[in-house]
């Protein structure tokens, strides 16, 4: 940033809403942000909370915190109470900086933590008076290039910054994205081959790896200092006006966006635009087909595959339908990346006579595990080192070996072209990944709940799954309108059960587990659940409310929105 503010300081750097924001300018505010962290006593290795909407000044507070060595600590804004909180603690942030969203400022007030956690807020100072507020412009007017020494000796595997995740332990956990994975994460965008002439559209939120690294790092570290056209929230309706608005070239997507950009209404401007390429993950082959189809079969779809803690990842280089790249001989021979057979209703490895698991053949879904080395490493969760111990499985071929457990369900085919199945495990996908422990531990806390089991269901005509919780209550009956509020009150939308099963016993396996394969299987169709009572979250009623025949019907044919 600091390189190209030097030789075009004039070149655009950020399109936001009417605003254009030029290098020049990022690297002034850049430093502003930097100053002012100094005079609050931040130094290198402090941590700062950032939990605000896409906006330029996002931008400046993280790369600020980085010019002078502190790690900044992407905090998702959906997130209620209870989880933020978490995210707070576990971060040991000495301040938190938040956007002026009334939405945002309402739940850090909610959940405000003891001193000395001091909060820098934008304004509002008289509507919410408990927080500490500051404009950072009064606090540090100087511009000046910062000095080195403030970063103190920060080298290529400290981190630069926390993403959080959801896992299979319930409360999200901190990723330290060090340097090195940060500009190797980065490099996604450069297999777009984006020119300084080129504008990349992102409405991701900032605080997943797809914005802030791929997004805005790719821009500017791999796409030779191109422009990007941010936007505060996607919306489908503005996806293409924005596009055009801003001659975008290349833009960022994941699934659920180009879903929902296919559902808007048919316009003779449907192929009036300049984009090339859209880059990202998890489109389902309908949505691709109908993407290109109607948008314009000239795109480049560049999907790929990789996790922000993972050491494995995959990109549509060929521009082959549906895939997630190319799983070569060569690939399967080095062995870095193998798939391997899972047995899903049990969620554990097929092994065979010796205890070594068996790899896939073609057409096969199985397991992807990354082998763990000094050249490809995983990022840690920050706390306990059991959290990050879960996700590697050891001794996995040879005594001594280590692997990393994804967590996802892989197929390659006889053309080795490589495909996305699915996602094993305590998560389930709504627009976000959702923990179901989390969710299980949030119903436990409404009342009236005796069990609880959470899992995802296929809605047709949706990616991902959505929520739906089979309880034992209580009493006879289900409180629907207070399961609602709770509900709305606890968790962020995508984490909400759609749907309700009441049993008299839930199903468990011999060790006591809970089963959720025949649940899954059974989702919300009523001729599949016996005497069991379904109900369905309704907004309108503010309730969760009997699901009948009529419903279910409007449910599945897409009539009845979600």
């Amino acid at each position: 940033l600091a390189e190209v503010a030097k030789s075009t300081p004039e070149h655009p750097a950020i399109l936001y809403e009417e605003e254009i924001f030029s290098y020049g300018q990022m690297h002034k505010l850049t430093n502003q942000y930097a100053h002012a962290f100094r005079s609050l006593g931040v130094q290198s290795g402090h941590k700062v909370g950032l939990i605000m909407m896409n906006e330029p000044h996002y931008i400046a507070i993280w790369l600020g915190c980085n010019r002078i060595g502190a790690v900044c600590s992407f905090l998702n804004f959906n997130l209620k109470s209870k989880s933020l909180l978490h995210c707070i603690d576990l971060s040991e942030i000495k301040i938190l900086v938040a956007g002026c969203d009334p939405s945002i400022l309402a739940t850090i007030t909610e959940c405000h933590p003891e001193p000395p956690l001091c909060f820098v807020i934008f304004g509002h100072k008289r509507k919410y008076p408990r927080l500490t507020t500051a404009k950072f412009e009064a606090l540090a007017p100087l511009v000046e290039d910062i000095p080195r020494s403030w970063r103190g000796d920060v080298k290529h595997r400290d981190p630069i910054c926390y993403i959080f995740t959801s896992g299979t332990t319930g409360l999200p956990k901190a990723v330290n994205v060090d340097n090195s994975k940060c500009f190797a994460g980065a490099a996604i965008l450069g297999f777009a081959e984006p020119k300084p002439y080129d504008v990349v559209y992102t409405s991701l939120p900032l605080y997943h790896s797809s914005g802030a690294i791929i997004g805005i790092v790719g821009a500017i570290h791999h796409g030779m200092c191109c422009t990007v056209a941010l936007r505060k929230k996607f919306s489908a309706s503005n996806f293409w006006p924005d596009c055009r608005k801003y001659n975008v070239t290349i833009v960022q997507y994941i699934g659920e966006i180009l879903r929902y950009v296919c559902k808007q209404p048919v316009t003779p401007e449907d192929r009036n635009h300049s984009v090339r390429t859209i880059v990202g993950n998890g489109l389902r082959p309908d949505v691709w087909k109908q993407f290109l189809s109607r948008f314009g079969a000239h795109i480049h779809v560049l999907e790929f595959y990789a996790a922000t803690e993972g050491n494995v990842g995959f990109i549509n280089l060929p521009n082959k339908f549906g895939c997630i790249g190319t799983y070569s001989p060569l690939i399967r021979a080095i062995g870095n990346s193998p798939i391997i057979k899972f047995d899903v209703e049990t969620e554990e490895l097929i092994r065979d006579s010796n205890g070594r698991p068996i790899k896939c053949p073609p057409n096969e879904p199985g397991l992807l595990v990354g082998k763990i080395t000094n050249s490809t490493r995983i990022s840690s969760y920050k706390g306990k080192e059991a959290l990050t111990e879960k996700k590697v499985l050891r001794n996995l071929f040879k005594q001594g070996d280590a692997f990393f457990n994804t967590g996802d369900l892989l197929m390659y085919d006889d053309e080795y072209r490589l495909y996305f199945c699915d996602r094993v495990g305590d998560t389930f996908r709504w627009g976000e990944n959702v923990s179901t422990n989390e969710v299980s531990d949030t119903i436990a806390d409404a009342g009236g709940i005796k069990e609880c089991n959470v899992y995802g269901v296929k809605v047709p005509g949706h990616d991902g799954r959505a929520g739906m919780v089979t309880v034992v209550l209580e009493a006879e009956e289900l409180d629907g309108a207070s399961l609602y509020q709770h509900m709305v009150d606890s968790l962020p939308s995508y984490a909400r059960p759609l749907f309700v099963r009441v049993q008299d016993e839930l199903e468990v396996t011999g060790t006591f587990k809970r089963r959720k394969v025949n649940l899954q299987n059974e989702g919300f169709d009523l001729t599949k659940v016996g005497d069991d009572k379904l109900y369905f979250m309704c907004s309108e009623m503010k309730a969760y409310v009997p699901l009948n025949d009529e419903m279910q019907k409007k449910i599945e044919d897409g009539d009845l929105r979600l």
